[in-house]
């Protein structure tokens, strides 16, 4: 059954009272607007071979620690929005690891999410690998993925501990952790889309997996407005912005390829940190329990605020 309305509010209520629970309504919601969009950005995907005009659609944050759950959540999802432009967005848990790795094997493009460290990074990276090379097609040009690697959140939660540490050495390094990492990150990347191995896929159609740069907007007001964006720009990279992330840029940014231009200094620095007792492998853990626990916090409050309008909505029409 397919409900044609006027506003979402008004949708849902009719969901609802045609016999959907709130959480069906929801995804049927979300599926008519990424098929819209996705619809808005086939001319780009079509005129790119697929290189940009995804649309990422995630799967319910409460799946995150259930590998077959989100498996079975993906294969839906991509078979309802019916598009090659989509992307599955699947966090990078442990669980979810291996439920990339099955996505993937089975052509459907995945946006890697919440990744905080390199260790997770070079797995998530493996994971794409694995899925591309246990994949039947023959062409796999039409898979894709993106690697949604955070920068200023880990600043955040670097900056907190490098103050609590309190020694000189430890201050100087403030604000310096994420970018390193950043860069690093983009030299793993290099590392890992080259070689036998790679060439092999490459052989077959295969497309890189694309670093893509979340949480570019500076949370600390000491820095400079565009200090995420300047730093990391470089080839076959993806970087997102808030609207005044991207404002400040178009004003003042630099553009100027900056992620392999100081790889010693970013690596001095990570090291720095390391010696410091600062653990990237547990940072990157908090940060991923964090942001997680918030994305479902949201996802529940959506649902909730659906339930409240649906019903009293509903509730106004059967009464006039």
């Amino acid at each position: 059954m397919v409900l044609l309305c006027k506003s979402p509010v008004s949708c849902v209520s009719e969901l609802v009272g045609a016999g959907k629970d709130i959480e069906s309504a929801y995804w049927e919601l979300v599926v008519k607007d990424i098929q819209d969009t996705c619809k808005l950005l086939e001319p780009i995907y079509n005129e790119t071979d697929g290189e940009d005009g995804h649309v990422s659609l995630a799967v319910s944050p409460k799946l995150a620690n259930d590998t077959k759950g989100t498996i079975e959540a993906a294969k839906w999802l991509h078979n309802m929005v019916g598009s090659p432009c989509v992307y599955m967005k699947i966090p990078a848990t442990d669980e979810s690891i291996s439920s990339m790795k099955e996505v993937i094997s089975l052509g459907i493009s995945v946006n890697a999410t919440l990744i905080f460290c390199l260790p997770k990074y070079e797995v998530v990276i493996d994971a794409y690998l694995d899925g591309l090379e246990s994949c039947g097609m023959t062409d796999l040009s039409k898979v894709s993925s993106a690697a949604a690697f955070y920068i200023s959140r880990v600043d955040v939660t670097l900056d907190k501990k490098l103050e609590q540490i309190g020694t000189s050495e430890a201050l100087d390094l403030k604000g310096k952790g994420a970018v390193a990492q950043a860069v690093l990150a983009y030299q793993l990347y290099q590392k890992k889309f080259s070689g036998p191995r790679w060439e092999r896929l490459e052989n077959r159609g295969a497309k890189k997996q694309r670093l893509m740069w979340a949480s570019t907007n500076v949370k600390n007001p000491s820095y400079p407005d565009t200090f995420y964006v300047n730093s990391v720009i470089g080839p076959d990279t993806i970087s997102t912005f808030l609207v005044q992330a991207l404002q400040a840029f178009m004003d003042h940014g630099i553009l100027s390829r900056t992620l392999d231009a100081k790889v010693s200094e970013a690596q001095d620095m990570y090291n720095a940190i390391e010696k410091l007792g600062i653990d990237w492998s547990s940072v990157g853990s908090e940060l991923e329990h964090e942001v997680l626990d918030s994305f479902t916090k949201s996802f529940d409050n959506v649902l909730e605020c659906m339930q409240k309008k649906a019903m009293s909505i509903y509730s106004f029409q059967k009464h006039v």
